[in-house]
């Protein structure tokens, strides 16, 4: 049945489904509306934020494509696409997305700041992984195993069923809280307690217990590993707290606001300024370089770390 419903007058009924929660309608809705009028972001970036609430996360990025195509500019574009593309694994995309919504100011960019940052620690460990998987022939092997059998589910999944995106989602949290344990394994091993000590002997002339060359189906190890490598196993990580809020960045000469109390790294930060911003870039309330101040104990702390964790100098 033809409608006789203006694209805009869909879009606000949409809008009303979208507030009591009645998402497939609401789809339904902002799909007659570019149906109508295929050129108005504000249609899609609706629809997509439908997506998000079911878990379609695919459906998300393709619609927030469109968005950002159609208003370069559009902050909930790449935001919804940034938590999209997180969701499905892909933190090096997410991360990039993201960053570009800090470009304009937003009444939620509290909420941008928080999924960036998660975005940049998550890609963080993905590049942590692919490290550790060329020294540790152990984490290799297994963690090889784990990808495997979450690639496996994943192709078994029927992608016709309505729930497919939701398990795909899960599949993916599901292979990261595996290699999670994975890695808490293999530090504990490597830093054995004191009580566990005086009972471990390191017998070399045995052979392993699990090794890559019995699953030839698994790349190998470049390069002869030796057992200092093995036991120096560890998942490195930054707090946030250590990090500034404009480039995500490890700070080194951090200043704290007056106004909000949040601290920034003051290169970026004065950057920020000369671009004629002259607002808190997080809390969004008037900022000027007079209103901010050193964070010495921050300073302190940040100098402490780096010199126990120099690697954090390439976060």
């Amino acid at each position: 049945m033809t409608s006789y419903l203006t694209a805009e007058q869909h879009k606000l009924k949409g809008n009303e489904y979208f507030k009591n929660k009645a998402y497939d309608d609401a789809i339904q809705e902002y799909s007659t509306a570019i149906v109508k009028d295929p050129k108005v972001a504000v249609y899609y970036c609706n629809r997509a934020n439908c997506f998000l609430k079911l878990e379609r996360f695919t459906n998300v990025v393709a619609d927030c494509e469109r968005v950002v195509e159609l208003d370069p500019k559009s902050v909930k574009g790449y935001y919804f696409m940034g938590k999209a593309q997180l969701e499905l694994g892909q933190p090096s995309e997410a991360y990039s997305r993201l960053k570009k919504s800090l470009d304009q100011r937003s009444s939620f960019i509290k909420d941008i700041v928080m999924i960036i940052s998660e975005a940049k620690k998550q890609k963080w460990i993905e590049d942590e992984r692919r490290k550790l998987s060329q020294v540790s022939e152990t984490y290799h092997y297994l963690s090889g195993l784990v990808e495997q059998d979450i690639q496996r589910q994943l192709e078994a999944l029927d992608k016709n069923a309505s729930d497919y995106q939701e398990n795909i989602a899960y599949l993916r949290s599901e292979r990261d809280q595996r290699l999670q344990q994975l890695e808490i394994l293999l530090q504990r091993a490597g830093t054995p307690d004191q009580y566990v000590k005086p009972h471990i002997q390191l017998d070399q002339s045995k052979a392993p217990l699990i090794s890559p060359e019995s699953s030839p189906q698994l790349p190998k190890v470049s390069g002869k590993q030796d057992s200092h490598q093995e036991a120096s196993f560890q998942v490195r990580e930054v707090p946030d707290y250590f990090l500034d809020k404009i480039t995500f960045e490890f700070m080194h000469d951090p200043v704290i606001s007056t106004k909000s109390g949040i601290s920034y790294e003051r290169s970026t930060l004065l950057e920020h300024f000369s671009y004629g911003r002259m607002f808190d870039p997080v809390a969004q309330v008037p900022l000027t370089e007079h209103d901010i101040v050193p964070n010495r104990a921050l300073k302190e702390a940040c100098d402490d770390f780096l010199s126990k964790n120099g690697w954090a100098v390439d976060y």
